[in-house]
């Protein structure tokens, strides 16, 4: 194989490995739950840093109309702090959202991966001609509850874990979270919309 054929396809891996990937990787469905599909869902990020609460907002409510699923940012009704049960609550009835989706930070760790060395035998070499090699990647993970809501107060229904591998911005990370769980949600018909 040509050293420049070898240079294209590690460019092309190690493209391939930069890039943030987002997964779905514990879910639970509420087995009682029939329905019917949530239709305006208020989006809330339970995060101290309103910057970062802002994206992951933003984000999903993007992804949820461009579902056709109705939906607002929380930080639009609650600039200042994410909203307590009890404001949800009374909010429910006024604003007429039948949903909420609320999302918090559960983990970040690192997963290390070892190639070749020891183990592959003496003379193994990597794909590249050097000795085996240790590849880290970062993991960032994110739980994302789906509650109904009404005057009677809310049920949780739906709850799932996100892991996204190799985070390079908060941005990158919520676009990656959003699109992997609102497709599903509505497949589900925990949202009312359309899915892909």
């Amino acid at each position: 194989m040509s050293t420049s054929i070898r240079t294209l396809m590690a460019t092309v891996l190690l493209l391939g490995l930069a890039a943030c990937s987002t997964s779905i990787v514990e879910r639970w469905k509420d087995p009682a739950f029939s329905g019917p599909p949530l239709h305006k869902v208020l989006v809330v990020s339970v995060q101290r840093d309103q910057g970062r609460r802002r994206l992951w907002e933003d984000a999903m409510v993007a992804a949820l109309t461009k579902h056709g699923v109705e939906a607002e940012a929380s930080y639009q009704i609650f600039p200042e702090q994410a909203p307590s049960p009890e404001q949800l609550t009374a909010m429910a009835a006024r604003d007429r959202f039948d949903g909420v989706a609320a999302t918090h930070f559960v983990r970040a760790g690192e997963h290390i991966v070892a190639y070749g060395g020891p183990g592959w035998g003496c003379c193994w070499r990597g794909w590249w001609g050097r000795p085996g090699y240790v590849e880290a990647d970062s993991l960032s993970d994110y739980q994302t509850d789906i509650y109904t809501i009404d005057a009677s107060g809310g049920k949780l229904i739906w709850t799932a874990v996100t892991r996204s591998i190799d985070p390079s911005s908060t941005k990158g990370v919520t676009d990656g979270i959003s699109s992997v769980l609102v497709p599903r949600l509505t497949k589900e018909g925990i949202f009312a919309g359309t899915h892909s």
